[in-house]
């Protein structure tokens, strides 16, 4: 039996972090990494551009009538300081919608190339959509804050608020980086960060993170709770006074927003009473 050989895509798009080995999958960088995108073509181009495929809208709701993966709009932004350049360094800051944390979060690329015989090659792009977003085929390049269980959420960073992002059979718009709702940023970073846990609701989630006892100290990463309101968040940062939770306290979470940073007193799409919430660790 002949091995039937695969040819090569014309035009692929490959990432390097910090100078190290390129690859054709998404890039996982932490923040102050350097991200290289490489464009690769079997035919020798005789000009590039490169584009930024950012998200146009800061939310979405997936349960209106019933659940449907609503779609998600995307703008092609050109990267005009890389035209003609086989490589180029990249950042993920939105254009479109606000830079709610500098540096850091998701986005995505595309890179075009013309031939000589005027053929316009082009890796995958806004024509490639899967349940409501970008599919895996589209490059993504995705910067956190650092390998904490904060961090990991960071990644979700300019992607817009999906109202019951948890698709079924492994479609969750937040493993896929088009999006999510608050409990799903939850779950994603923990997930991200090795630990086990599935995709849930507001409602649901103190079964696998339970409530802190009462007197226990609070700590970044907790996750506040408003009971009454179907939200939920990691706390950022404790403010004074030490070791409670009080409206001078940072929350990280998303709300019909892109995930920001917020001082508990400032959230509007819900209020107390809170509680907080703790992933245990698992080894």
């Amino acid at each position: 039996m002949v091995a039937m050989l695969l040819a090569a895509a014309p035009l692929e798009l490959k990432a390097s972090i910090d100078g190290g080995v390129a690859s054709t999958g998404w890039a996982y960088a932490m923040a102050g990494q350097v991200v290289e995108l490489i464009a690769v073509s079997a035919q020798k181009p005789i000009s590039i551009r490169w584009f930024k495929l950012e998200p146009t809208v800061a939310s979405l709701d997936n349960t209106t009538p019933r659940f449907h993966f609503e779609p998600v709009t995307y703008a092609k932004t050109p990267l005009p300081s890389c035209d003609d350049a086989p490589r180029c360094k990249v950042d993920v800051a939105p254009t479109v919608l606000p830079e709610r944390m500098p540096g850091l979060g998701t986005m995505a690329f595309q890179v075009e190339a013309t031939t000589a015989e005027g053929t316009v090659l082009a890796t995958p792009g806004l024509d490639s959509t899967k349940y409501g977003g970008l599919t895996r085929e589209v490059m993504r390049v995705t910067v956190r804050r650092d390998d904490s269980l904060l961090g990991y959420a960071t990644e979700l960073a300019n992607t817009p608020y999906i109202f019951g992002s948890a698709g079924p059979d492994g479609r969750n718009q937040s493993d896929l980086l088009i999006g999510s709702d608050c409990a799903d940023l939850v779950v994603y970073a923990r997930r991200r960060s090795g630990q086990p846990a599935t995709y849930t609701s507001s409602y649901e989630l103190h079964r696998q993170a339970p409530p802190l006892k009462a007197g226990a100290a609070i700590r970044a990463g907790d996750i506040v709770h408003f009971v009454e309101g179907r939200h939920v968040g990691f706390l950022w940062q404790d403010n004074p006074p030490l070791g409670e939770l009080d409206e001078s306290d940072l929350l990280f979470h998303t709300c019909w927003e892109t995930p920001q940073v917020q001082k508990l007193g400032e959230v509007t799409c819900a209020a107390k009473p809170w509680r907080v919430l703790r992933f245990s660790q698992v080894r």
